[in-house]
Formats: C-alpha cells, sequence, structure tokens
C-alpha cells in the first residue's frame, strides 16, 4: 500500500465517520457542515483520482447549494438548534 492509497483510505473514513454523524445528530446546523465536510471531501478525492473538472463543479455546485441551505437554516429557524418541549 503506497501513500496515495493511505490517503484514500483516510478520506474515506472521514466521510463515513461525517456521513454517519450527520444523519444522527439533531442540531440542524452541525448536519450541514458535516455535509459540507463530506462534499469538500469529494472534490479533494476528485482532484486526486485526476477528474479536475468534476472536483471543481462539486466544489462550486454542490458546496455552494450545501452553503445556500446552511444560511435558510439560520433563517428559518432559531439558529438550527433543536427546541424542547415546543
Amino acid at each position: 500500500m503506497n501513500l496515495f492509497e493511505l490517503m484514500l483510505y483516510v478520506i474515506e473514513a472521514i466521510i463515513v465517520v461525517a456521513s454517519i454523524y450527520a444523519a444522527e445528530t439533531k442540531n440542524i446546523a452541525y448536519a450541514i457542515l458535516a455535509l459540507l465536510v463530506i462534499s469538500v471531501l469529494t472534490a479533494i478525492i476528485f482532484y486526486m483520482l485526476g477528474a479536475l473538472f468534476v472536483s471543481m463543479v462539486q466544489l462550486g455546485v454542490f458546496s455552494g447549494a450545501i452553503i445556500v441551505m446552511f444560511i435558510f437554516v439560520f433563517v428559518m429557524t432559531r439558529g438550527g438548534v433543536p427546541v424542547d418541549g415546543e
């Protein structure tokens, strides 16, 4: 196993952990930040594999959409934090 494969495995493991965290957390803001981490790490994997255009599209379109979703969470909710008792 060379360094390239090791880096891919580490990034993929972080993506899996962030995916589980995004699905299981009750805080909407943290879930969206986890989705942003997943999107950026996916773009890094595409770049490492030589797909420069796909990685730029991943960063531009999907990460941009997640940032817009992050803004809407804070506009539409009370800061993305769940309210107990309501």
